[in-house]
């Protein structure tokens, strides 16, 4: 199970998700955080979920042979089948940052509920001021990604899980 404690994140991604949470704060919005640092067990699960046996099979052998990383490739082999039919993620275990806690996911609260949808005008502005107030603490937001936008994502810039997936060996 991932961990939702920020004192489980690296030191600066810690600061900067509590500078993060203070802004929401200021402006009256209440944001929960579900989501800090997450073990490779729990990255592989997710990336299992929604996924072809060849396509899981072929992420392991890239986890093997393109970043030097078979005992991530068995990890995702090991944890078996996987429940649910949408993919929630493209990373596989070690290609995310919450694996090296310097990532965060959280979900503006509209009175104690969480808002996941983002189509309806309203929802649309919470997660605006969610990304705004993210950035405003120097945090990057996934919802300004051009590829598979996370809404509830927020990660440390100046990392890339390509340097520390083979610093992890």
């Amino acid at each position: 199970m991932a961990s939702r404690d920020l004192n489980d994140l690296h030191p600066e991604m810690r600061s900067r998700t509590e500078e993060f949470l203070d802004h929401c704060e200021f402006c009256g919005l209440s944001v929960l955080i579900y989501c800090t640092k997450r073990d490779f067990e729990e990255q592989a699960r997710l990336f299992r979920q929604g996924r072809s046996l060849s396509e899981i099979m072929a992420k392991a052998d890239e986890l093997s042979d393109k970043w030097g990383r078979p005992d991530l490739a068995k990890i995702l082999m090991d944890v078996g089948p996987q429940m649910g039919l949408i993919i929630v993620t493209n990373a596989g275990p070690g290609q995310s940052m919450h694996n090296y806690a310097l990532a965060a996911d959280g979900v503006p609260l509209r009175d104690g509920k969480p808002v996941w949808g983002n189509s309806d005008p309203d929802d649309k502005n919470v997660w605006h001021n969610y990304g705004l107030n993210a950035v405003s603490a120097g945090l990057e937001w996934a919802g300004h990604w051009l590829r598979f936008k996370e809404l509830p994502h927020t990660q440390l810039p100046g990392y890339d899980w390509r340097e520390l997936i083979r610093e992890a060996v």
